[in-house]
Order: structure tokens, then C-alpha cells, then sequence
């Protein structure tokens, strides 16, 4: 029995035990109530705020750079903090203007079914969310409910069947317009957005049917009322039973790409989801829902106008937590770590857009802020392209959050081999080496180019002089390692296009004059460019190990900075780290890459037992849904990696899986991979890619080289 099954035996007490449903545009979110069912809604788009006009931008952290830089290289950390405060920041609220310009994605309202007669929890009461049908059911003695929502159509469809007389429907939401004539509830306010959504009903028979769709203004000049009529109108004209058909394939055919069984699976199907995740040590069939579970949760929020945000496609709120918005510093880039390796390539698109959108406004920020030409962004944006520096330095002076993103670029062209990603990308590539070209300064000191002023997202040090908490430096690791791996792709995609790049020798001298990996006393890849004292030892940002994952400039072949990476995780564990949902994801594929199955395997028990919520939302807390996307990236790099010019099977297999089987990963270069395994050797394997693209294959201690294809069997 695969799982792909999560289930209960009781209604959702709040919202973290409620199934989530979504297609990339809509979201529900079920309860289950016994009385009164309750479904939270959500639609992409429904974000309060609007486009920044450029006055974020502070022209003053231009004015004061020299300044602030001046302070840096002189030592002199705790001034330049008191300055970088003050200009190195953007003007005005920034993203903390939740009610203003940068706004919070919202939810879009709640419906209310209550039946008469059902008054408490009758025996036989089941609600089960199947992943690959993408639809929930709510079973009762007498009445069935299922819950779908369709991706063609872009409706989610309520279903009631035993539904009795005199049943009743409301919808609420704050600051809106309702009217309900009978048969159609039509909701419409302004975020300031306009937006709408429209709710139709029958019962027949005892048969309640509920058509449901919703829309704003976001990208359009069309009435968000007329879209939704319309919408409405083609999913009664193909029917219920079509929708839920149709859902049911798309599940099926993008979930069905890649399969995975680990030992036990199915074997404890019939224990409640909520009672397995209290044993996940002694389940490893947990990992394999866990792991549909997330392309689940990617399939359901990212294939539409937006990518998924913090909460993927799932809000409760109307100030969400973090605004619910596009972190840059890290959490968007996890959403998408598995999307290729899991061969769901195309919900990353809605990325790529985003992406565009920065680029575009990042170069007034850009221009304005540090004078420079190219482009940038920070460490979080919107759906209208925020890219400013934040209101603290300690997590909004992270100049290169946008060239993070551009590494999904990268990799989309190194799994499919399609140079198009490239040329469409080529400009977005360029602006952002531009601008590092111009940003970069030399060190003094050390005579390394550097960022400066700069920081390690989020964490902060030890001056040297005065003890006081500080962040501010010349050339963070993270920086780095971001920058060296940017300038070294623009140089392979000028390359693979055939392009005479003017920027190519710049690239290539400055590439020559950035600092090196370090190691520092205690064995470790060091954070910032000295031997400071940590503030927070624990914290929960590992940035310095990008190298390690998601980048793959520390891999078995540089073995010292291979095994201070390991000192690395071991000393911020020791220190409490991993205490959030992300962070404990993001351990499990530093294990993994480090060929450590065990250590991984335990990092992602963890994360079952200590940040996972019932319904297997990851926990933050509160929910964040990166932890979620984060794990199931860390699961698939345990069982195939192909980062360091070779496809590698099982190099992080734990002992907890003696045993198993997987079909449909990808590698980079092209290549699906199956494999089976019995206590812990490969057993069987099949690699299938282009007739004439050569690879290197890893298994049971052995390197193999084909062309092509390739197949083992030695059952």
C-alpha cells in the first residue's frame, strides 16, 4: 500500500489539524465539523498593498557607504553598526507596513455548512485527505462530503451526499459586500485589489453541490465578478463529476512522476496520521508520506499567476505571520530546492516570474541605494517586486538574496540541458553581476574584494572591542559564496550560448579576488571574514554552509572544508540549532550531502516529532511551510545526488531503510533514475537520458561510466 493517504478520526480542532486543498490559484482549508462543517479559503492573489514607488529606496545609504565602509575596514564594528542603523535601511516602514504599500497576503473569507440534526461526534466518523486524487472526504454515518478543487477550471467543488433538508450556508469575511439571492452568494471588497468570489449551490436529492471560485485585479483590467461568472459557468456546464475526474488525473499524473516505498510502508495505514507522528521513530513509512506530502503541498500552491509564499497557498489571516510574503534570505528558495529532482520543472515557473519582477525593480534600489548599475534585492519581496533594503541591517542588509534566486536558473538549465532558460535569462544574469561588479570593494585589510557593509542574514557577533552585539562586516561567507557561484555561472552561460561577453574579463579578475573558504578555531567553516565571537552559537541560520547545499563548492572532493562543514552543524547543534521548522530541513540535506544517512535520518525524525503539526504542516513555529518543502528536498537528496559531476545512488541512505525503492528522480544532465535496494547494497537501477549524453554512475562502492542509458538487475 503506497502512502498517500493522511487521515483522522476526529474533526480539526483549529486550523492547524484542517486538510489543506489548493491547485496553485485556490486554497481550502477542511475541518471536518460534525454540525457545522468549516472551510477557510484562499486565492493567490489576495494581498493587501500595492507597488512601491521607489521612495523605500533611501538615497542616504548612498550618501554614507564611504562611511560606513571606512568604519568596517577600520575595525571599528560597534560605530558602523550605530551607523548602518541608521542608513543602511530603507526609508520609511518598508515591509512592515502591513496595513500600507507592502501589504500581507490574506485570507479570502470562510464558509459555513451546518447541518441540522448533527449535533456531536457519532462513531464511524473518518476525514482523510488522498494526495493523489487531490481530494479530502469527510465520512459519517449517513452523509459522505468530499472536497476537491480543480485545476482546469479553477473551481473548488464541496460535494454532500445524505445531505438533509433545511441545510444552510454562510460565508464571512471581514470588509466586503455579500449577497446570497438562494442559489449564489457573490462576495466582492477591495484590498485595495478588487477582488470577488462567487459560491453556487444546489441540493438535490439529497445531494448538496457547491461551486466555488475566486479572483482579483492582480495583472488584469477584467471585473474579478465577470472572471469569476464565467469561471463558474464552464465548471456547472462540464459538471462535478468531470472536475473531479480531471483533479483526480492531475494529482495522479504529477505526484505519479516520481514513486518512492520505504520499509513499513502502508504498514501502519490504518493508525491515525495525528498518532503516527507522536511514534515517527519506529515509522519510517512516515518519511514516504511525508515526502508525497510535500510535492503535494507544491503541486497544490505554485502553478499560477504567484509562487508559492510562506504559507504556500494557506492563510488563516489578514496580517499573516512575516506577511505570508516571498523571504529571499532563504525560505522561497527552499520551496522549490526538490521541484527539479522530483521532475515538477514547471512549478517553479511562477518563480521565474517573480524573479523577472525583482530584476526589474532592483535596479532603482540598485541605483538609488548604492549607486551602482545591474540590479538587486534584499531579503524579501512581494507580489509587486519590493526589493529595499529592510528596516535593521541585521536581516535587511543581504544585498545578495537576489543573486540567490538566479542559482534556480542555474539549475533549471543543468537538469534539462536547454540553453533557451539561459538566453531568456541572459539580461538577469548580467544586471546582477553588474551590479556586484560595482559593489564589490577592496578590503584594506586583506586586499580581497568584498561586500562591506554586510552581514550573515539574520545572525549577529561579538565586537572585538567592546563586546557588543553587532553584524555588520567586509565579506560575509554567505556573500561569497553567493557572488563566486554567480560570476562562475554567468561565465558558463556566456559559454553554452556562444556569447563574447564584454562583462567575461571582469568576471574572471574578480573571480581571482575574492577571499577564500576559511576554517576556524574550533574546526569550523568560519561565518564572517575574522574569528569573531558568536552571539548565538544555535542560531538558526547555517548561511556560511551554502556551499555545502545548496551550492556544491564544499563536496567530498575539498575533504578539510568537507569535514569543517561537519564541525559546523555539530557545534550549532550542540549550541540548541535546528529549534526551527526550515532550519532542521535544511540540516537534513547538509547531512545528506555530507554522505551521513543516519545523521540525516535523525535530523528529519526530528522534525517529525518536534516542528510538525497534525495535519503535517511544518511548525515554525508558527506554520511555515518552507520546513515542509525543505524535508522533502532533504529525502530525495538521501537517496540521489548529482551535484559533484556524478549520479550518486543511496549516498546518504540511513539504517533505518535497510530496504526500498524509487522510480522517476532526476539528475542533473537530464537523467531519470530508478532503484531498488536491499539491505542497504543497490539491487536494481535504470538511468535513462539522451542517446548520446554521457554520465558517471555511483553505486555499492562502484563507478560506472554509459552513454545514454543504463540498467542493473542483480535480483
Amino acid at each position: 500500500m503506497k502512502e498517500n493517504r493522511l487521515w483522522y478520526d476526529q474533526p480539526a480542532k483549529d486550523w492547524n489539524e484542517a486538510l489543506p486543498l489548493g491547485n496553485g490559484r485556490l486554497g481550502m482549508m477542511v475541518y471536518g465539523g460534525v454540525a457545522e462543517e468549516r472551510v477557510q479559503l484562499n486565492e493567490e492573489t489576495f494581498w493587501s498593498g500595492w507597488e512601491d514607488d521607489g521612495s523605500s529606496d533611501d538615497p542616504e545609504t548612498l550618501a554614507h557607504l564611504d562611511e560606513m565602509r571606512r568604519l568596517v575596514f577600520e575595525g571599528r564594528y560597534s560605530e558602523a553598526q550605530q551607523l548602518c542603523n541608521r542608513y543602511l535601511v530603507c526609508r520609511g516602514p518598508g515591509h512592515s507596513d502591513v496595513q500600507g504599500a507592502f501589504g500581507s497576503y490574506q485570507t479570502a473569507g470562510e464558509l459555513f455548512i451546518t447541518f441540522p440534526h448533527f449535533k456531536k461526534k457519532t462513531a464511524g466518523y473518518v476525514r482523510d485527505l488522498r494526495l493523489d486524487e487531490g481530494r479530502a472526504t469527510v465520512t459519517l454515518p449517513g452523509m459522505t462530503r468530499e472536497f476537491f478543487v480543480s485545476f482546469r477550471y479553477n473551481t473548488a467543488v464541496i460535494r454532500v451526499t445524505g445531505c438533509p433538508e433545511g441545510t444552510a450556508l454562510r460565508y464571512e469575511r471581514e470588509n466586503c459586500r455579500v449577497e446570497d439571492d438562494g442559489e449564489e452568494i457573490r462576495v466582492a471588497g477591495n484590498l485595495p485589489l478588487a477582488y470577488a468570489l462567487r459560491i453556487r449551490r444546489t441540493l438535490r436529492d439529497g445531494v448538496l453541490t457547491v461551486f466555488l471560485t475566486a479572483t482579483t485585479a492582480y495583472g488584469t483590467d477584467r471585473d474579478p465578478m465577470a472572471v469569476c461568472g464565467e469561471t463558474l459557468d464552464a465548471a456547472q456546464e462540464a459538471g462535478a463529476d468531470a472536475l473531479r475526474e480531471e483533479t483526480r488525473a492531475y494529482f495522479s499524473d504529477m505526484l505519479g512522476r516520481v514513486s518512492l516505498t520505504l520499509p513499513g510502508s502502508g504498514g501502519r495505514a490504518e493508525v491515525p496520521t495525528d498518532r503516527r507522528l507522536k511514534e515517527a521513530a519506529k515509522d519510517p513509512g512516515l518519511a514516504e508520506l511525508y515526502f508525497n506530502f510535500g510535492r503535494y503541498l507544491l503541486v497544490g500552491s505554485s502553478r499560477g499567476k504567484l509562487p508559492a509564499n510562506l504559507q504556500g497557498i494557506w492563510c488563516k489571516d489578514y496580517e499573516a505571520p512575516w506577511s505570508a510574503d516571498y523571504h529571499i534570505n532563504i525560505n522561497i528558495q527552499m520551496n522549490y530546492w526538490f521541484a527539479e529532482t522530483c521532475n515538477l520543472p514547471e512549478l517553479i515557473d511562477p518563480f521565474f516570474g517573480l524573479i523577472r519582477l525583482i530584476a526589474a525593480h532592483g535596479e532603482h534600489t540598485a541605483r538609488v541605494a548604492y549607486g551602482c548599475p545591474g540590479w538587486v534585492a534584499h531579503f524579501t519581496t512581494n507580489p509587486w517586486g519590493y526589493t529595499a533594503l529592510g528596516q535593521n541591517p541585521v536581516y535587511g542588509a543581504f544585498p545578495t538574496a537576489g543573486a540567490w534566486c538566479l542559482r534556480h536558473i542555474k539549475e533549471r538549465w543543468l537538469f534539462s540541458g536547454d540553453t533557451a532558460v539561459l538566453r531568456e535569462f541572459y539580461p538577469v544574469i548580467s544586471g546582477a553581476s553588474e551590479f556586484f561588479l560595482s559593489y564589490l570593494v577592496r578590503d584594506p585589510r586583506t586586499g580581497y574584494l568584498v561586500t562591506a557593509p554586510a552581514g550573515s542574514p539574520e545572525n549577529s557577533f561579538l565586537s572585538p572591542t567592546d563586546g557588543s552585539r553587532v553584524n555588520v562586516c567586509a565579506g560575509p561567507t554567505m556573500d561569497i559564496s553567493i557572488i563566486r557561484e554567480l560570476f562562475e555561472f554567468h561565465l558558463a552561460a556566456a559559454k553554452a550560448l556562444q556569447k563574447d561577453d564584454p562583462l567575461a574579463p571582469r568576471l574572471r579578475e574578480a573571480l581571482s579576488q575574492l577571499p577564500p573558504l576559511r576554517i576556524g578555531k574550533y574546526g569550523q567553516i568560519m561565518e564572517w571574514p575574522e574569528e569573531f565571537e558568536e552571539a548565538e552559537p544555535g542560531h538558526r541560520h547555517m548561511s556560511h554552509l551554502y556551499g555545502l547545499y545548496p551550492a556544491a563548492e564544499i563536496t567530498a572532493s575539498t575533504p578539510a572544508l568537507f569535514e569543517a562543514a561537519r564541525k559546523t552543524i555539530e557545534r550549532r547543534l550542540a549550541h540548541g540549532g535546528g529549534h526551527t521548522g526550515w532550519s532542521r530541513a535544511w540540516i537534513v540535506n547538509f547531512f545528506a550531502r555530507l554522505a551521513d544517512g543516519n545523521a540525516a535520518h535523525e535530523n528529519l525524525v526530528a522534525l517529525f516529532t518536534k516542528s510538525t503539526l497534525n495535519n503535517l504542516f511544518d511548525n515554525h513555529p508558527p506554520f511555515q511551510i518552507d520546513g515542509n518543502f525543505g524535508g522533502t528536498a532533504g529525502i530525495a537528496e538521501m537517496l540521489l545526488q548529482s551535484h559533484d559531476g556524478v549520479i550518486d545512488l543511496l549516498p546518504a541512505l540511513p539504517e533505518a531503510w535497510p530496504e526500498g525503492s524509487f522510480e522517476g528522480l532526476m539528475a542533473r544532465g537530464g537523467f531519470r533514475v530508478s532503484a531498488a535496494w536491499r539491505n542497504g547494497r543497490v539491487i536494481r537501477c535504470r538511468v535513462e537520458g539522451k542517446d548520446d549524453a554521457p554520465f558517471r554512475l555511483r553505486f555499492n562502492g562502484q563507478t560506472t561510466e554509459a552513454v545514454g542509458r543504463f540498467a542493473y538487475d542483480a535480483t
